[in-house]
């Protein structure tokens, strides 16, 4: 959720657009309280993958008014870096800090897991796999203080492979893309993707867009293409931060 366009990437929405969210789905549907199966059609979650910087200065101020929580899942390696794992064109954002994520806990939001390092997680060995599924998981539990069940996949890519490991590690809810089908229960959370080159295919959310909006989502389409590739020529072990430490 930005102030001003971005145009490196397309996952991000404009403040004022934000606003008309919300109260287009206050004015609908109810909060979700807390997760439960079968998922109630009538209520909403608000969800935040990468946990970006603008999230927490934007989104999490806007929400506090109208009293709601949202959920955010991080990317461990990344906590208070640059999204060098993003399309970002030379133009990099920063990702939450240890202090906010630790803010938004305490005030009730959901705290997830996007995996360690944001790689494909279809592509990863088994070894690989858990290692990005339980060192987020544990990382992210010592810092908040309270257990971490829920996962977003990378990409929206998952099978049953990832499911299953990522039960055995100790997740409860995936949250994913659009649904693979009934079959993985809580951990298949569909969503709606709600940005600048999706919101339009989301039912009614369109009313909620100024028709500048349109004009900024061609760039944006580069971004799944860069991040597919990118995920695909990342190196085996793990990922490396900017400044070459790793993540252990």
């Amino acid at each position: 959720v930005l102030k001003r366009p971005y145009v490196a990437a397309g996952n991000w929405v404009f403040v004022g657009q934000f606003k008309r969210h919300l109260n287009y789905l206050l004015r609908k549907f109810t909060p979700l309280e807390h997760l439960r199966l079968p998922l109630p059609r009538d209520e909403f979650l608000i969800t935040f993958d990468d946990a970006l910087n603008g999230v927490y200065e934007n989104a999490y101020p806007l929400m506090r008014e109208r009293g709601l929580k949202g959920a955010i899942f991080v990317i461990t390696d990344f906590i208070g870096r640059r999204n060098l794992w993003d399309a970002t064109f030379g133009f990099p954002r920063r990702h939450m800090d240890k202090s906010a994520i630790v803010e938004l806990s305490e005030a009730g939001w959901i705290i997830g897991s996007h995996t360690t390092s944001h790689r494909a997680l279809t592509h990863l060995n088994d070894r690989e796999l858990r290692r990005e599924l339980e060192y987020s998981k544990k990382y992210l539990e010592d810092l908040i203080g309270r257990p971490v069940i829920t996962l977003a996949y990378p990409f929206g890519l998952y099978d049953v492979r990832v499911v299953r490991m990522a039960e055995r590690v100790g997740y409860r809810w995936g949250f994913a893309g659009p649904s693979l089908g009934g079959k993985f229960g809580s951990m298949n959370v569909p969503r709606i993707p709600v940005n600048l080159p999706d919101v339009f295919l989301g039912p009614k959310l369109w009313e909620a867009c100024a028709p500048v909006d349109i004009l900024l989502t061609l760039p944006s389409k580069l971004t799944p293409i860069y991040q597919r590739m990118r995920s695909l020529l990342l190196p085996k072990e793990g990922r490396v931060y900017e400044d070459g430490r790793g993540h252990d």
